[in-house]
């Protein structure tokens, strides 16, 4: 005789113990594997693999980790201000010796009477210096930027006094995107784009110099597909 019990095949969620049971059973003869009858968070059962309790703890446990915490942008992603401070150390340091590199360079053997090797030399010292004051930017950028994960969403933070804030609710994330260059890959960095539903396709939020992208946006997809299920 058919049961009436309800059941949502969705989220493997059964009323009744008998009818998880079945699924177990049909499970094990399609698989080969061994599973069991446990209690969901739907107040109903469910056909759990027997085995698969650990890898499940520990990829709640992850998503747990997350949450609750505050992403930085990685110091390696700032390669080219580095590139930069180091240029401009060495032209405020000894600038003559950066003119004869760039004229050995250029093979130039003879140098114009006209051409003033001292005021060149101050100028390059100046530039020096402003090339290093830009390139220390990137502390401000380091400081300024926090990526935090709640129980609801995600927020950006920008400022150090004078403080913005975007967030998106887990069930507004329309698209989750990643973008990495060449240097990004070989560096394991790269920038996070989200967009949430009512934007048209504009990044809501964007965050560079994350660490592991890709593993992030799966973490991120899976959190998503948590809150749905809890709260769709």
């Amino acid at each position: 005789m058919a049961r009436n019990n309800a059941m949502n095949l969705r989220l493997n969620s059964f009323a009744s113990f008998d009818d998880a049971m079945d699924m177990c059973e049909l499970l094990a003869r399609e698989t080969g594997e061994k599973y069991t009858v446990m209690s969901d968070s739907q107040l109903g059962f469910t056909a759990k693999k027997i085995g698969s309790n650990i890898s499940s703890l520990n990829k709640v446990n992850s998503d747990a980790g997350l949450k609750n915490h505050e992403f930085r942008q990685a110091w390696r992603g700032f390669v080219s201000n580095y590139l930069q401070i180091l240029v401009g150390v060495l032209l405020l340091i000894n600038p003559y010796r950066v003119m004869s590199l760039v004229f050995s360079l250029l093979d130039i053997e003879n140098i114009p009477t006209w051409f003033n090797l001292k005021a060149i030399g101050e100028l390059l010292g100046v530039g020096g210096l402003l090339l290093i004051l830009y390139g220390l930017r990137f502390i401000y950028s380091f400081f300024s930027e926090k990526l935090y994960i709640d129980d609801d969403g995600i927020i950006l933070k920008k400022g150090i006094i004078a403080q913005s804030q975007v967030q998106i609710r887990f069930g507004d994330i329309k698209t989750i995107g990643v973008q990495q260059g060449v240097l990004d890959r070989l560096l394991g960095i790269g920038a996070v784009h989200l967009d949430s539903a009512g934007t048209n396709g504009t990044v809501d939020i964007e965050f560079k110099n994350i660490i592991d992208p890709v593993s992030m946006r799966r973490d991120i997809q899976r959190m998503i597909d948590d809150y749905i299920r809890y709260h769709g």
